[in-house]
């Protein structure tokens, strides 16, 4: 190294001139500046590293929406007449053999289904087959419509009366059942079923 001052060669790591004796000042500042540099280097990866995680946040609330869309599937009842289905025979629960409490016409909608007695209950016939009828009719006529609305309805299968004939079981949310014996082709029970099931909550 050189002095600052008059320029004499010195030994490297003088503090004093030994010529002059001017003091060798600015020696020990070069390794300061070298070491400031690093640190500003290595901090500038630590905030990238943050900013890659922001788009998890988006994709997680962009998965959710199909999720609140799915109980609007069902379709939308607005009392249409889907289908008359004919003239069947009713009973009481869902079992194979069941007392008949009437027989009527069967009309389908996308609200509910509708019977519509021409008999009625059938205990008059313990008397006889003529009072019997009499009691019968007479009983449809006091309650000629029965209107089963699904949002009442647990659920709709269907069954066999006598383990012979289809019929389509209601069961409903009180938990009772009502079973339906078809008497012509238009009562299909899986046409019906099929109906029914899907506008079911």
């Amino acid at each position: 190294m050189f002095c600052l001052n008059c320029g004499t060669q010195l030994p490297d790591g003088s503090k004093f001139c030994c010529s002059c004796g001017a003091a060798q000042t600015f020696v020990p500042e070069q390794p300061a500046a070298q070491q400031a540099v690093p640190p500003q280097q290595v901090q500038q990866p630590v905030y990238t590293q943050q900013q890659v995680q922001q788009p998890v946040y988006p994709q997680q609330q962009a998965y959710q929406q199909p999720v609140y869309a799915q109980p609007a599937y069902a379709p939308q009842q607005t009392g249409a007449l889907l289908l008359e289905a004919g003239n069947m025979t009713r009973y009481n629960g869902g079992k194979a053999i069941g007392t008949v409490t009437g027989g009527g016409d069967v009309t389908v909608y996308d609200d509910r289904l509708e019977f519509y007695k021409k008999t009625g209950d059938q205990r008059g016939y313990a008397l006889g087959p003529i009072v019997g009828a009499v009691m019968s009719v007479n009983s449809a006529k006091k309650n000629p419509v029965d209107v089963y609305y699904y949002r009442d309805i647990a659920n709709v299968h269907k069954g066999k009366y006598a383990g012979l004939k289809e019929t389509i079981v209601l069961e409903l949310k009180n938990g009772k059942a009502v079973s339906f014996v078809p008497s012509t082709k238009k009562g299909n029970p899986d046409q019906i079923i099929n109906m029914i099931s899907q506008y079911l909550r």
